[in-house]
């Protein structure tokens, strides 16, 4: 990208802002009920199989939709029918038309035949390599880059979604042991492309309108290169990003945002006031 620039010290000032922040639960990082590690069905045990389960499957439609809505969907789906989450009775009961009706446009996925066969593919996955429990798989290496590429070989997973597992696996606890996370790639999206933008971190130096989408790989190599700078692991710093990108930005809350005396839209709202 010929027209970026990448401010190197802004960012690692906005990596170490959001990190403490988050540690220390400041304003909107103060609400971290909305992460993928906290969502588990109640009922459930915390780190059993069905929490597994649970989690798995649920980030798999975890795009292109309000996450806050689709766990809380979920959730609802697994409290009527848990066996849509059980590897081994999706294998033996479950058409791909089936999946459509009965999960995607339950939950409210985007491509709702996409998730069906995503669902159904990665379940013959667990059943046939890890005995029907992701558990298994979550533990089948405390490498964190072969536990990523492992991820990644799940249909319809990628940096996203395979990092944001993998995120959960950490925090949840399923794998207390996992190294080298700070040779996986940050599991940004395009919000957390425009908070880049936001904060003047990566400043175009032309007239165009941004396209966010574009930019989403720079993000997650330099906010990996700038959080293994600053000696930090990068996923409470993902979680900070979600959690802004999500509850804050879309909400013009940036009275409690750490970011607001970085971010252009913060300095604005700030004056308004």
């Amino acid at each position: 990208m010929k027209d970026l620039e990448i401010n190197t010290n802004r960012l690692e000032v906005i990596v170490k802002e959001l990190d403490s922040a988050f540690k220390e639960g400041f304003g909107l990082l103060n609400d971290k009920n909305n992460l993928l590690e906290n969502q588990i069905p109640k009922g459930v045990n915390q780190l059993s199989k069905k929490h597994a389960c649970f989690m798995f499957f649920t980030a798999l439609n975890d795009h292109g939709t309000k996450s806050s809505i689709m766990y809380e969907k979920s959730k609802e789906l697994f409290g009527s029918n848990p066996n849509l989450f059980e590897p081994n009775w999706i294998v033996e009961n479950l058409s791909e038309n089936d999946a459509v009706e009965l999960i995607s446009k339950k939950i409210g996925a985007r491509y709702p035949q996409q998730l069906a066969k995503s669902w159904l593919k990665n379940a013959e996955i667990l059943k046939e390599f890890y005995n029907s429990n992701p558990i298994e798989m979550f533990c089948s290496s405390n490498d964190a880059t072969k536990l990523i590429a492992t991820l990644k070989s799940f249909r319809g997973v990628g940096t996203k979604i395979g990092g944001m597992i993998l995120r959960a696996i950490i925090g949840t606890g399923f794998n207390k042991n996992v190294f080298n996370i700070e040779k996986v790639l940050v599991p940004v999206d395009i919000h957390d492309s425009r908070i880049m933008f936001l904060t003047e971190s990566f400043v175009i130096n032309n007239n165009e309108k941004v396209n966010y989408y574009k930019y989403v790989d720079i993000a997650q190599t330099e906010i990996l290169k700038a959080c293994n700078r600053c000696n930090i692991n990068w996923l409470d710093v993902d979680r900070a990003l979600w959690l802004t990108g999500s509850n804050g930005c879309v909400y013009d809350k940036c009275d409690i945002c750490i970011l607001n005396k970085y971010c252009i839209k913060g300095i604005k709202n700030g004056k308004k006031q």
